[in-house]
Parts: C-alpha cells; sequence; structure tokens
C-alpha cells in the first residue's frame, strides 16, 4: 500500500479520470460513486435550492480564474464544465461513441485489458454505439478506481436498469467475479401513473471488493422486515413488554428472557420498553429509504441526489473510522457528509465548479455537519475550530509518489475460447467404418465378416453393432471412439445388459465355441485397437476442433 497523498477533507474541481490517475496505488479504503446512468438525458443545475447567489457567482469565477480559466474555451482544455451556460451547473448523461470514447481509452483497453475491449465492442452489437460509449467512460475509470483501492477496500457502485446488466459485467472483468459480494438493492418508494409497467421502485448498488480479505461491518437495526410480523407489538421501534407477556412467538420470548436474565429479576409492567429492532435485525441487501423530499434539509435541487442515510449504511458497512471515502462523482456531497458524520477521512472529485458551491452550502446546514470551506464561504456559522474543507482545480492535483505502472496488464487473463464437445466428435457412422477398417471388417467379438459367395469379406457396416470395450457401469464411461467396438448382432443381443469388458466377454465365445475365425489370435489386439483408436481420436480433435 501506498501513502495516501491527496488532501483530507479536499474537494478537487477536475476530470476524475486526471484525478483519479494523480493517486497513489493501493490508497483509498471506500470508493463510493453515483455516476451517470446513460440515461439518455441532460440533467440542469439551474434548480438549485435556494437560487444561486451573485455573491456565490463571483467565488466561482474568482476561482476558475485562479487556475487559469476564463471562459468556456478555457473550461474545455482544462478537462472541466463551464457552470454559466443557460441551464448551467448539470451534466450530461447523453453518450455517442464518436464524443465521447477516445482513442487513447480504446488503444489501452486493447493492449491491457482484452476482455473489456471485447465486452465493450460486444455492447455496441447488442445494445447501441452510445451504451458501448458510456461503457468505455466507464471502464477507464473502474480501472483505476481497481488500482488505487487497498487490498481491504470496497467499492459500491449506484446505477439502475438502463445499463446495470452492463456494468456488473465490467465490474467482474476488472474486479473478478469471484469480488461480487452483493447487489444492493436501494428501494425507496414513489408515486408513478404508469399503467403498462411494474412502478420502478429501486435502484441497483454493486458492491466488489478487490481481494477475499476486506472490511465488513453488520449493520444492526437496519429497516425492519420482520416489522409486519410484529406489528402487532410495537411502539415505534419498541416492543411494549406488556403487550407481549402472552406471546407465543420465539423470538419476542427469547428477548424476554434475555432482558429478564440482565434485570437479576422478572420483568414487570414499569419496565415498559426494550429495543426489539437491533436485538433481531441486520440490515439486509434491501435497504429502504425513501427519496428526498423538496422541503428536506438536506436537499440541493439536484434532480439526481442521493440521501445521506444511503451514504452512512454504506460507509458504516465498509469501514471504520478514520478509513479513507473517495467519492469522484461528487456534485451532491452526499458521501462527503456521511464521511465527516461518521468521523471518516474523505476527498471527492467532481467535474462542475457549481459542485463547491453546494459543498459550502451543505457544511452549513446544522442538521447535517458544520464544516469551515475555504474560500469565503458566505453567511457561515461555524466556530474557528471548526476543520477546514479546501477546494483544489485541474492544476493543482496530487502529486503522485507511487510509481506508475507502465503497461499495467489485466490481473485476469483472457483465456482462449473453448467450446462444448459432443458425446463423441465423432459420428456413429463414421466411427464405424473407422473402427472396422482397423480389423479388416471382422467383428471384434468373434470375428463374424459380411462376405460375397466366393468368400471374400465385403468392406461394408451393413449387420454390425457398436457396443463399449468396457461397460459404462465399471471405467467405461466415455462414448468415445477409444471405447467403443463394433460386435455382430448375435454377439451384441447376448451382451446386451451384461457388466462385462469386451475382453472377458470374447473369452466366453471362445469357450462356448462360437468364435468364427481359427484362434483368439485371429481377432484384432483390443490394446492395438485403443492405440489406433486413441491416433483417430486425437486427428478428429486437430481438425474439428483446433482450440481444444
Amino acid at each position: 500500500m501506498s501513502e495516501f497523498n491527496a488532501i483530507n477533507r479536499g474537494v478537487y474541481i477536475a476530470d476524475n479520470l486526471n484525478f483519479l490517475r494523480s493517486l497513489n496505488d493501493e490508497c483509498i479504503d471506500l470508493v463510493c460513486i453515483d455516476p451517470p446512468f446513460a440515461k439518455n438525458e441532460t440533467f440542469t443545475g439551474d434548480k438549485l435550492k435556494p437560487p444561486l447567489t451573485a455573491e456565490e457567482k463571483g467565488t466561482e469565477l474568482r476561482l476558475m480564474k485562479r487556475w487559469g480559466i476564463v471562459d468556456a474555451e478555457s473550461a474545455v482544455e482544462a478537462d472541466i464544465v463551464w457552470p454559466f451556460v443557460p441551464r448551467g451547473g448539470g451534466y450530461r448523461d447523453i453518450w455517442s461513441w464518436e464524443n465521447d470514447v477516445h482513442e487513447e481509452w480504446l488503444q489501452s483497453l486493447d493492449r491491457d485489458w482484452k476482455g473489456i475491449a471485447k465486452l465493450i465492442d460486444a455492447t455496441r452489437y447488442v445494445h447501441s454505439d452510445s451504451i458501448a460509449a458510456y461503457l468505455c467512460y466507464m471502464a477507464i475509470r473502474v480501472i483505476e478506481i481497481h488500482r488505487i483501492l487497498k487490498p481491504t477496500g470496497s467499492l459500491f457502485l449506484h446505477c439502475d436498469h438502463t445499463a446495470n446488466g452492463y456494468l456488473r459485467q465490467l465490474l467482474d472483468g476488472v474486479f473478478g467475479s469471484r469480488n461480487f459480494r452483493n447487489e444492493v438493492v436501494w428501494h425507496y418508494g414513489k408515486m408513478s401513473n404508469t399503467d403498462k409497467n411494474f412502478p420502478r421502485n429501486h435502484d441497483t448498488i454493486f458492491r466488489y471488493t478487490k481481494t477475499e480479505s476486506f472490511t465488513f461491518n453488520l449493520i444492526k437495526g437496519g429497516e425492519s422486515e420482520y416489522r409486519a410480523r410484529y406489528q402487532r407489538y410495537l411502539t415505534g421501534n419498541k416492543v411494549l413488554y406488556k403487550s407481549v407477556k402472552q406471546s407465543s412467538d420465539q423470538l419476542v420470548l427469547r428477548r424476554i428472557a434475555k432482558v429478564r436474565k440482565q434485570l437479576g429479576r422478572a420483568l414487570v409492567d414499569t419496565d415498559v420498553l426494550f429495543d426489539f429492532d437491533v436485538e433481531f435485525k441486520v440490515q439486509s441487501d434491501v435497504i429502504y429509504i425513501p427519496i428526498l423530499k423538496g422541503n428536506a434539509a438536506e436537499r440541493t435541487g439536484y434532480p439526481t441526489q442521493k440521501p445521506v442515510g444511503l451514504a452512512e449504511c454504506i460507509i458504516t458497512a465498509s469501514t471504520n473510522p478514520d478509513d479513507i471515502v473517495l467519492d469522484c462523482f461528487a456534485g451532491c456531497a452526499y458521501a462527503a457528509i456521511a464521511a465527516e458524520r461518521l468521523n471518516r477521512q474523505w476527498v471527492a472529485c467532481d467535474l462542475n465548479p457549481r459542485a463547491w458551491t453546494v459543498f459550502k452550502r451543505q457544511f452549513n446546514k446544522p442538521s447535517l455537519t458544520m464544516l469551515r470551506c475555504s474560500e469565503g464561504t458566505l453567511g457561515q456559522q461555524v466556530m474557528d475550530t471548526a476543520p477546514v474543507v479546501t477546494v483544489h482545480g485541474p492544476t493543482e492535483l496530487p502529486e503522485r509518489t507511487s510509481t506508475p505502472r507502465e503497461n499495467q496488464p489485466a490481473i485476469f487473463t483472457l483465456p482462449e475460447p473453448r467450446f462444448k464437445v459432443p458425446a463423441s466428435i465423432i459420428p456413429e457412422k463414421e466411427m464405424l467404418e473407422r473402427l472396422l477398417s482397423l480389423s479388416g471388417y471382422r467383428a471384434w467379438c468373434c470375428g463374424f465378416a459380411n462376405r460375397m459367395p466366393d468368400g471374400t469379406i465385403r468392406r461394408i457396416t451393413h449387420n454390425f453393432h457398436l457396443d463399449h470395450l468396457d461397460p459404462q457401469s465399471k471405467e467405461g464411461t466415455s462414448h468415445q471412439i477409444t471405447n467403443r467396438a463394433p460386435l455382430c448382432p448375435h454377439h451384441n443381443m447376448q451382451k446386451n445388459n451384461r457388466r462385462v469388458h469386451l475382453s472377458e466377454y470374447r473369452r466366453e465365445i471362445e469357450t462356448q465355441g462360437e468364435l468364427l475365425v481359427n484362434s483368439m489370435s485371429d481377432l484384432i489386439d483390443l490394446n492395438l485397437a485403443r492405440n489406433k483408436a486413441e491416433e483417430i481420436l486425437i486427428e478428429a480433435h486437430r481438425t474439428k476442433y483446433p482450440l481444444i
């Protein structure tokens, strides 16, 4: 692991790919991101609540001037968004192969992550150029996220139904499917007027870890799956003893017994409340947190804002105090606020300078968390001793001290393609022909042959049946040519359903005087036949299935 080389409580206004590439290897404990969803929409940032003030606009302009950005053109050159356009401050969630895919990304993926490159190429065909372009944008960033995570670190990636199937494959390709831990469902519930679909009331959060040794803390007392079951017993989140003392429910009875033991005496009606949810529940992979109402204290006005409680659940589960949390799609500050409240270090990055205005507002709300912000946060009521949040521009990225990895290979080598082989790659008709040619068109059991009137053996497969050299109930599990033998109809019928090797059956035929040759030595040698059959099988593999 390398030293964390960014600034704790630092907000970086930059293209997050540039920012991620500036971080040292394995220095972050948790990456919690809510990236674009490929919704084919533009989300505006002109509905901040309250509206943007002239003083806040002036602060943004001064900041960008400090970074050498004075207009939209210079903002593009610095790889950030110029917020002073009609309906500015949001982000464009519309993707195209021509405008959003960089040749450098494709070359890097094709060189070092061939599986991901093939996935993106296939996505162009099975879905669209748009989703493929989005996937390419995400891929090059997810690879960097994997690099900067500590071995014990985790990624939580928020998405919805639009592209989550493709993102799951991308994450499998970078982190490895064995490091997939959860598909967390954020269930929020909202009004819907759809009459052709089930209302969409959830998002997906993919949880991956870098290795099999990771940080995870069970969360006690999550949203109750039990609440409906026990609603007749509940007062808020507590169980009223006098309402349940006659209960036959084993969970409730065990809880009562535990409280009685703790108190050292029998419970009485005056011991009215004890905590039921915390005792019996842990948070499941379905998290119910309502979407933010318009009058919520943490509301910023951004339409895609997520509740701080959701980030608190993620951070509590996957980090310990003083661990480092990164959000590199940080426009609404929800992960940063949660990390601050939970006593974690954090760093944030966003493409839009307006994010700094949002951060300052959020850290000036007593109901969230109070921090002092650099660059003149107007009207902020924070003590001088409060920690300071700092802002940094695209020219002020961290200095990477770990040695960059040149041509870093994918951690998973793309395997050679293999194909399912049928029970026998040689059809039975061909198999019979080849095996008979080995024995001079004589049955391997008794020496039977199809003959002309003059006694000449006919080179035909008529009147021969294929059977197994070794019975399937013993060693003969294969249906390949190496375990098959041509028999005459009579002896094949006699052998049918008998668990006997052909070598043993031939001795029985000899004993019964049914050989049609002078002696056993005139029959094909079975060991020699197996070796010849093996050569035939290898040749069939080489010509029909060259990759096997």
